[in-house]
């Protein structure tokens, strides 16, 4: 219909022009040669008559019927509203500024799946995480429609295995790569989980942060200059997460105060006293790893007494030489006091079930225990949840061999949180799973995933500052605040968020507490033997490694805990260095030695 409408005006104007250049009147012209007939009058005017003094009367041209177009085909409105071409960046694409998004940023109906862990399964209601208001609010504040699936914490290495044979991988993981146990490269590369670089026009403010602490966050987030494999938990305002806590009215009434705890003679004088003179039980905890943390509890020995669960144990360099903890002299020293400790029956046997302290609040609740490795606020609700009124818990400084010493080995301040995320190379909605993981980093997804829903965690005082909710404080549960905080805002030893600390203190003395976590710094630390920042293996070097690691991380992790229970006698430590060499430890040493001698000779 459009064509023939078309057709019928372009004749009558060419029959009205004609009559046009067919007279001779001093009134009549031509169109301008650079005048089209399309141009020289509108599609709906009416075409003018000839003259009168014409020879001959052209027939009145009929009216053209006006022209109408055909509306344009509309676009559906797009469901939503990414950060992409709206954000400052710099020449690689980088955000320069915070980006705040438009909430909510989505509004389809997709759902991701994101495996996560909750370590107090216990807590949760019988719907699950996804009925819980802090998920609901995120759900509410990104319009993203995520599935949570929580394995069981000592189990889901294993879960992570069969999901991987299955080729299965959820859209969103907590901790993936942990459990990968191979290099981020490898991890790329072998088409398991997405480049995150690749959609960095989504991620904005997580490259942004990046940037704006150390040389250590920016070297832990990116595996390459333009490959990142995971969204890693940053803390704003670092102090040491952990330390050795002790409960400071058992040393009272041994004669001794916490700040007599300085060494391993002071400590194990300590846990002496509180077995015999006080009855205490098992006055020392220790858990599946041994070690909470690498360097926690017996920094002294600059090593990592940490069975690694996952793969090899820590990485130290003395004087230019690459080795393994759980190897060396200093281990073996650590290893035979510890034997000795646990001859004694100072540590409780019960170890090999405590994933974290809270498995442990019966001990704990029940005086039968007096040393913890705790975050600090942690501390008055374990005070709270004694039976014991007395009960009195404080920090301790990281412990040392002698007065004086100077520690050397992994006790950098660290920004890092436990918690991070890995996307599926697979996910089918990339774009979007990137844009809800960086939520968490912008201005508003980082205030609210810190603190929680108001009402339920946090509440205004009377000066309006931003304080812990009763609910929190005396969870009717019985599960302390720190456990409920992990519950009901984000949980930092899985999500991966921009987190500020300061709420698990917001309370009526918890500048105090928050204080006792400042107890772990080490004044004027220069981390002689830490591995340098930025130091990475290849994928060659790591798929090398690999071949090799498998047989010699489980050999290291059951005679190390020989040792630690006495079953196997420090007699045998010899032999035990003879078998790493049997499951090829000299070789992997070697690609980690050529591999620091390289990248030191770059710096």
């Amino acid at each position: 219909m459009k064509s023939r409408r078309f057709v019928t005006l372009a004749m009558a104007l060419v029959f009205v022009l004609a009559l046009f250049t067919g007279c001779s009147g001093s009134s009549g012209g031509t169109p301008s040669a650079t005048e089209s007939p399309a141009t020289s009058a509108p599609a709906t005017a009416k075409p003018t008559q000839a003259p009168a003094s014409s020879a001959t009367e052209a027939p009145a041209a009929t009216e053209a019927p006006a022209a109408t177009e055909e509306p344009a085909p509309t676009e559906e409105p797009s469901p939503y509203k990414f950060a992409a071409g709206k954000f400052a960046a710099d020449e690689n694409g980088v955000a320069t500024e915070p980006f705040s998004y438009e909430q909510p940023f989505c509004t389809s109906d997709e759902v991701l799946q994101y495996w996560n862990v909750c370590y107090t399964p216990q807590y949760l209601p019988e719907e699950g995480m996804n009925s819980m208001p802090y998920q609901q609010d995120v759900e509410k504040f990104t319009g993203v429609h995520v599935e949570y699936l929580c394995p069981a914490a000592e189990t889901k290495q294993q879960a992570f295995s069969v999901l991987l044979a299955s080729d299965d991988l959820p859209d969103l993981m907590a901790h993936g790569l942990t459990y990968y146990g191979h290099s981020a490269n490898d991890a790329i590369d072998e088409g398991w989980f997405a480049n995150i670089y690749d959609y960095r026009q989504y991620a904005p403010n997580y490259l942004y942060q990046a940037e704006q602490f150390t040389q250590k966050v920016h070297d832990t987030i990116y595996a390459t200059p333009d490959r990142i494999v995971w969204f890693y938990g940053i803390l704003v305002n670092p102090t040491p997460a952990t330390g050795t806590c002790i409960r400071a009215d058992f040393l009272e009434q041994v004669g001794m105060k916490a700040e007599d705890i300085t060494t391993f003679d002071k400590l194990h004088e300590a846990l002496y006293a509180f077995k015999t003179q006080l009855e205490i039980q098992w006055p020392m905890e220790a858990y599946y790893t041994i070690e909470q943390s690498p360097g926690v509890n017996f920094s002294g020995y600059n090593t990592a007494v940490w069975v690694n669960p996952y793969g090899l144990p820590s990485v130290r360099c003395v004087d230019g030489e690459v080795q393994f903890c759980l190897s060396t002299e200093d281990d073996k020293d650590a290893l035979a006091m510890l034997s000795q400790w646990y001859t004694e029956s100072l540590i409780d046997p019960g170890w090999p079930s405590y994933v974290s302290n809270d498995l442990m609040s019966d001990m704990i609740a029940t005086d039968k225990t007096g040393l913890v490795t705790m975050n600090a606020s942690q501390i008055p609700d374990y005070e709270n949840l004694s039976a014991n009124p007395d009960a009195k818990w404080v920090s301790i400084p990281r412990t040392l061999r002698y007065d004086g010493q100077q520690l050397k080995y992994a006790q950098e301040l660290n920004h890092m949180t436990y918690g991070n995320t890995t996307l599926s190379a697979k996910c089918e909605n990339l774009p979007l799973a990137v844009t809800w993981c960086d939520w968490f980093f912008s201005p508003e997804g980082a205030e609210y995933s810190s603190w929680g829903p108001e009402g339920i965690v946090w509440e205004y005082d009377a000066k309006g500052e931003k304080v812990l909710t009763d609910f929190v404080l005396n969870n009717p549960s019985g599960a302390t605040s720190a456990w409920i905080l992990l519950l009901y805002s984000a949980n930092n030893l899985c999500d991966a968020t921009l987190f500020d600390q300061t709420r698990s203190y917001a309370y009526e003395g918890g500048e105090e507490v928050f204080n006792m976590s400042k107890t772990w710094l080490v004044p004027d630390y220069k981390g002689e033997y830490d591995m340098p920042s930025g130091f990475k293996l290849t994928d060659e070097e790591s798929s090398e490694i690999a071949e090799y690691s498998g047989d010699l991380s489980t050999y290291i992790n059951e005679t190390v805990v020989g040792f630690f229970t006495g079953d196997k006698p420090m007699s045998e430590w010899d032999e035990y260095l003879q078998g790493m060499q049997t499951c090829g430890i000299d070789k992997i040493l070697e690609i980690y030695q050529n591999a620091y001698d390289a990248f030191m000779a770059k710096q």
